[in-house]
């Protein structure tokens, strides 16, 4: 009959055999969580930091190429609805295959604005070119924020995915050596249990935060247009978070710099010339008609006028397109202005409250490490039990994860808030924006 378990004090410590205490100082010097960012090795120059990275899709990104593509497009139905119309030459031989002598036309046709309606179009054409150039701004910027989105998301993802698989490695070799106390007899054998359970757990949790990361690479490799891997990626940094600008110069400064409401203005003179040029289509394209005719041996002149008559077509049709279109426009531009208020303002106390959290959230690596070096001496001197000694390496790992978290929240703030102002709140800034003016009002 196998002897009973030995009575076990609240720290489970072992008996010190030279052996057993061997792999005890292996195991606990191998407990760690990945370590903090100051023990993560200086990244190489030529690594891809977030600067790089938007530099690189600004010139081969996807999105880039695909608003670019969107732009042409758009800026070729503008200019295809404002072209004036050809004029038409003519050349005609009669009187074929009869006794009479040939009559031979030379003839032009030459388009003529009577009605203005040209004209008009051709204003639409600039106001629309202005739209389309501000809507193409406005999606570059956007663009900017999502390729930023990706690399924060890809280097986070990928920091973490070390932090788990260190903390599955030191379990690992922890619920190994638990396993040969619990047939040594040393501990009991929940305790082996427990560390076993808690090792495949951080195991399951590595091979998720491996997926999550490789869906990140991957992501970003469309973003800019080649393949990355995380080994190439910079270390996510602190970013710099300036003081934000009262609301009302916030506001503001919105107004006058964001390309968005550029547009909306751009469309709403586009949608006006172009029903005051449908006001004038109810005349029809007006002709000119001249050129020279032989006929009977003798060379004359002709000289007309074509225009069809509205009995039928009044252009009602292209009047109420032109009418709505308009009341679109409009609708859309007061909606632009009444939502920026809120979403400066919305965007601006976000960042202050990221940015109040800046003192405690930039110390989550240091107070891991403190905690996990700390707790592995409690251990080792019996003053903390292996659930506690768990539960530490737990709570690291969190902090660790909430730290990358906040990098991620801290610029994911200060740069939609950039985008939000219309301009950087300094130099620091990777985001393609104008400097936000020094001599703005105080700020608070």
């Amino acid at each position: 009959m196998r002897a009973p378990f030995p009575k076990q004090k609240r720290s489970d410590r072992p008996t010190q055999s030279p052996l057993l205490a061997a792999l005890r100082a292996v195991a606990l010097a191998g407990l760690t969580v990945g370590g903090s960012l100051e023990a993560q090795s200086t990244p190489a120059a030529d690594s891809l930091d977030l600067h790089r990275a938007l530099a690189m899709a600004r010139r081969d990104g996807l999105q880039r190429q695909l608003v670019d593509a969107r732009a042409t497009m758009a800026s070729g139905q503008v200019r295809e609805s404002t072209q004036w119309l050809n004029p038409t030459i003519e050349w005609r031989r009669e009187n074929l295959g009869s006794p009479l002598q040939p009559d031979i036309f030379a003839t032009a046709y030459v388009p003529f604005d009577l009605s203005g309606r040209r004209l008009a179009l051709r204003g639409a054409g600039q106001a629309g070119q202005q739209r389309v150039e501000s809507d193409a701004m406005a999606e570059r910027r956007a663009a900017d924020l999502h390729v930023a989105q990706s690399w924060l998301d890809a280097a986070a993802n990928t920091e973490l995915a070390a932090v788990m698989r260190g903390q599955a490695s030191a379990l690992a070799e922890l619920a190994r050596i638990d396993s040969v106390r619990v047939r040594e007899g040393l501990v009991a054998e929940a305790v082996g249990l427990r560390t076993s359970i808690e090792a495949d757990r951080a195991q399951l949790a590595a091979v998720r935060a491996d997926r999550d990361a490789a869906q990140s690479l991957v992501s970003l490799s469309r973003q800019l247009g080649t393949s990355i891997v995380g080994a190439m990626l910079a270390a996510l940094t602190t970013p710099v978070l300036p003081a934000a600008p009262d609301s009302v110069f916030a506001v503001d400064h919105a107004r006058r710099s964001r390309p968005e409401l550029r547009a909306r203005e751009a469309a709403v003179l586009e949608a006006r010339r172009r029903l005051a040029a449908e006001q004038r289509g109810v005349l029809g394209e007006v002709q000119l008609q001249g050129g020279t005719k032989e006929t009977s041996g003798f060379m004359t002149g002709q000289l007309g006028v074509a225009m069809p008559l509205p009995l039928f077509n009044r252009n009602d049709g292209a009047r109420a397109r032109a009418t709505g279109g308009l009341r679109e426009a409009t609708v859309l531009q007061r909606d632009a202005l009444l939502a920026l208020r809120g979403e400066v303002e919305r965007t601006r106390q976000h960042y202050m409250k990221v940015q109040s959290t800046m003192t405690a959230a930039v110390t989550f690596d240091q107070r891991a490490t403190a905690l996990v070096e700390s707790a592995r001496v409690a251990y080792r001197e019996g003053h903390m039990t292996l659930t506690e000694l768990l539960d530490a390496e737990r709570a690291a790992v969190d902090a660790r994860t909430l730290h990358r978290q906040w990098l991620v929240e801290a610029w994911m703030a200060r740069l939609t808030l950039e985008l939000t102002l219309g301009g950087r709140l300094d130099s620091d800034s990777p985001l393609d924006l104008p400097v936000i003016s020094n001599s703005s009002p105080d700020r608070r």
